[in-house]
């Protein structure tokens, strides 16, 4: 079983569980998921990354000690804590946007990175290397909140669109929130290169993980 751990703190189960739900959904891959506490507004600048680690790494510790679960993924695009877990355990510890960068480094050789901030996730842009493309966003669209407009889906397909005009082969997400809202789904319907979802990269990298188990 995996465990989540979501930087957003939160009391709405619909919030809380909407990344466990969509891995079952796609990968029918088991979950726990927790929330760190004391950070209604999540992971939004360095000062509220610095302040989180630490709770992650103590969320971290509280699922490493339950028998059923024999991996963890920090889910947020920004991986807060992965390489500070990493140096601490040899337990699986997984992130979104590394999984995603890996995902999308075994289906193209041009990944092009879209999402809500000024930059590209540090961990993403280290995970593409030498098959990073570009890194896109729409200005209207910065706050998770905003992905809520109902033209958010059409902008962010112009904005893949604008990448693949330049060569782009493969589309990986930046954002959790674009799982929230399904925009996977919208997008493959009108554009013909892969799309990398976050969410379900969690999922496929943890499935990897499972499978080698068995086979050692």
């Amino acid at each position: 079983m995996l465990g989540i751990i979501r930087v957003l703190t939160t009391d709405d189960d619909n919030v809380l569980l909407e990344h466990g739900k969509r891995m079952w959904e796609t990968h029918q891959v088991k979950t726990i998921t927790k929330c760190i506490k004391d950070q209604p507004n999540g992971i939004y600048d360095n000062e509220s990354e610095m302040i989180a680690i630490p709770k992650i790494i103590a969320l971290a510790d509280e699922f490493m000690k339950r028998d059923e679960i024999d991996a963890i993924t920090i889910s947020c695009a920004a991986d807060p804590g992965l390489d500070e877990l990493r140096s601490l355990t040899d337990f699986p510890i997984l992130g979104a946007g590394a999984c995603g960068a890996m995902a999308a480094c075994l289906v193209g050789q041009q990944v092009a990175v879209i999402g809500i901030t000024d930059q590209i996730p540090l961990t993403i842009e280290k995970g593409l290397e030498d098959q990073f493309h570009s890194y896109r966003y729409d200005p209207t669209l910065r706050k998770t909140t905003d992905l809520r407009s109902p033209d958010a889906k059409e902008k962010l397909l112009a904005v893949a669109q604008d990448a693949i005009a330049d060569g782009a082969d493969v589309i990986l997400f930046a954002c959790t929130g674009f799982s929230t809202i399904r925009l996977k789904d919208y997008l493959v319907t009108h554009i013909d290169i892969p799309v990398i979802d976050l969410v379900e990269a969690q999922a496929t990298v943890y499935e990897l993980i499972k499978r080698g188990e068995e086979i050692g």
